[in-house]
């Protein structure tokens, strides 16, 4: 029997153009009524996805900043703050390439230096909480990851970059085609499933998942009725027992409605 199941958003839950498939709404309340939990794993900011399922945060976990950040009935049930030497450390490297922005996220608030990055995540599209700032400096919350914004295409250009210099030291995934996210060693959406499983006594065997992106992977390796997307690659798709269909045709939805009896 399905008792937890875990959804990315962009690519997956989310159509192409960033609408989300408004049949969950109403899967929720009857998959709260089964005792199984739904949670909404993404690399997004809270704020992001509270407003993605306004009107529904009872019946969703939130697993934000790609597993840095977990929150359930609005407490916070874990997060992993990334210390000033690493950021440091990032934001210098990061610094170093061309064409790139950089977005530092907060428990409730991402801040940007960069003016397209501001704008792109400001609008209704994304609904980002964000700020946009001078230097770091003028921001006074924790950070639980970095991100970067490379309209070159991450997989080409900052991704591999970054990955041989910060390789052991922090996890790094492309999570879109524009979009390398950074956060503590150890730190993944597979990571925060696991802690949600132990909290709530399930077992990978009871676990759905579905994802489309290779930060999804750990998430997929958690569960055993684990979907990987149809427009998703090769290297990610491997990882998944079964392919979803087309996130934009209702596939997530499709596929909790064949397994669970609901």
């Amino acid at each position: 029997m399905i008792k937890l199941i875990a959804t990315d958003m962009d690519g997956t839950l989310l159509k192409d153009d960033k609408e989300i498939d408004k049949e969950i709404y109403q899967l929720l309340p009857k998959m709260k009524k089964e005792n199984i939990h739904f949670v909404a794993a993404s690399g997004r900011q809270r704020p992001s996805l509270e407003k993605l399922f306004e009107g529904y945060l009872n019946d969703v976990t939130i697993l934000a900043e790609n597993g840095a950040y977990i929150v359930h009935n609005g407490e916070e049930i874990y997060a992993s703050v990334m210390t000033r030497e690493l950021i440091d450390f990032i934001t210098t490297e990061i610094r170093k390439l061309d064409n790139v922005g950089i977005l530092y996220c907060g428990r409730h608030c991402c801040y940007t230096p960069d003016m397209q990055c501001y704008e792109i995540l400001a609008s209704p599209k994304f609904h980002y909480n964000i700020k946009l700032i001078n230097n770091f400096d003028e921001i006074k919350e924790e950070i639980i990851k970095i991100s970067l914004v490379d309209p070159q295409g991450a997989s080409g250009y900052s991704f591999p970059i970054l990955e041989k210099i910060l390789k052991g030291k922090v996890e790094i995934a492309v999570s879109g085609f524009d979009c390398v996210d950074i956060v503590n060693k150890g730190v993944s959406k597979g990571n925060a499933i696991e802690i949600l499983q132990k909290m709530w006594n399930i077992t990978s065997n009871e676990t759905m998942t579905f994802g489309d992106n290779y930060n999804d992977v750990e998430m997929l390796q958690c569960a055993k009725y684990s979907f990987a997307m149809q427009h998703s690659e090769e290297g990610v798709k491997k990882y998944a027992n079964y392919v979803a269909g087309d996130n934009n045709k209702g596939a997530v939805v499709a596929q909790i409605k064949k397994f669970v009896n609901i």
